[in-house]
């Protein structure tokens, strides 16, 4: 007989991102494998994490779900505290720290540490297609999503026509706050973050990348959608996760050479490729936990990391069992 029992305590820690929907990813499979859980969300958006668990404590026993609000200090106070999981989204830096504090007392860990997602465009990709969805995926939540299209390559042959595209696209899009109706790009969560992007649209156009669409002049706040071209190999924006409204497109003349350059990173959340019968053969090559052909990644229900991008899964049909022990009786 098979038993999957409950762990214990679970320790999830989310971040500011996707405020509501990150937290949830963890905290319902957790309470469904039986466990109680702590809930640390992130300094910058308290208010909406409350409320989930306000809401969620209506129904629920007491102390079953409960909630600690405070910075990084609070978070690793409590991994160390007696929890018997930590599932934690947030950065690698931050992880590798997580893992470190877990390791005194063996917890198990599920860590999803962002991305840094190509997108391959093949010479006989449907272009319009292609286009379309690098631009909604760069600039989706003001490009602050961990499956955002951060690097793409396309093949020399169709370069022009796709650059052409891309900025038809993108020009559509406005700026504004959340409750403007008109508006796609919304404000940058935080000034820490909105620095690090407008650094890395720096870095890369005094390295040589061409601007084909904003690139300066940010408002306050806001990061100005730009499409940048001839990105070169060594941009921060290709190692590093530039986390904003920025569509980053080198091209390339061998298929072999835009799968090396997409897996010449740490990380290994998703991946995308765009084209005919042979996208799959390239998807195959890609070093990734979640990869979509002539379409976004996630779509199956389960979220995995490869590489240093995650530890672990979730969701699916499976999912919750990661928060169980497992109990085997002959």
């Amino acid at each position: 007989m098979v038993e999957y029992r409950p762990l214990g305590v679970v320790a999830v820690i989310s971040p500011w991102n996707y405020p509501l929907a990150m937290a949830n990813n963890l905290v319902v499979p957790a309470l469904i494998a039986g466990n109680t859980v702590v809930l640390k969300p992130s300094e910058h958006t308290p208010l909406i994490a409350q409320a989930y668990v306000d809401a969620f404590n209506e129904v629920l026993p007491s102390n079953v779900l409960q909630i600690v609000h405070g910075d990084s200090a609070q978070g690793a106070a409590l991994v160390q505290a007696e929890v018997s999981m930590v599932a934690f989204t947030g950065s690698q830096a931050t992880g590798r720290d997580v893992m470190r504090k877990a390791s005194a007392g063996i917890k198990r860990l599920v860590m999803e540490l962002g991305g840094n997602d190509p997108m391959i465009v093949l010479h006989d990709a449907d272009l319009p297609s292609a286009a379309r969805f690098a631009v909604a995926n760069s600039f989706e939540n003001a490009g602050q999503m961990c499956t955002s299209t951060e690097r793409i390559y396309v093949d020399r042959r169709v370069a022009d026509a796709f650059e052409r595209l891309v900025v038809g696209y993108a020009r559509r899009y406005r700026m504004g706050p959340w409750n403007d109706p008109a508006a796609d790009i919304f404000p940058i969560n935080n000034k820490t973050q909105r620095t690090n992007i407008i650094s890395h649209i720096e870095d890369a156009v005094a390295q040589g990348a061409r601007v084909l669409l904003g690139a300066q002049d940010h408002p306050p706040r806001y990061v100005r959608p730009t499409v940048l071209a001839d990105v070169p190999r060594n941009a921060r924006m290709e190692h590093e996760e530039t986390f904003g409204p920025v569509v980053s497109i080198a091209s390339f003349v061998e298929e072999q050479q835009a799968i090396e350059w997409a897996n010449d990173s740490t990380y290994g959340l998703g991946a995308v490729v765009f084209g005919g019968a042979g996208a799959r053969v390239v998807a195959a090559q890609l070093e990734a936990g979640m990869v979509g052909i002539n379409g976004g990644v996630g779509a199956g229900g389960m979220w995995v990391g490869a590489k240093q991008s995650g530890l672990g899964f979730h969701g699916g049909t499976e999912g919750h069992r990661l928060f169980t022990q497992i109990r085997v009786t002959a």
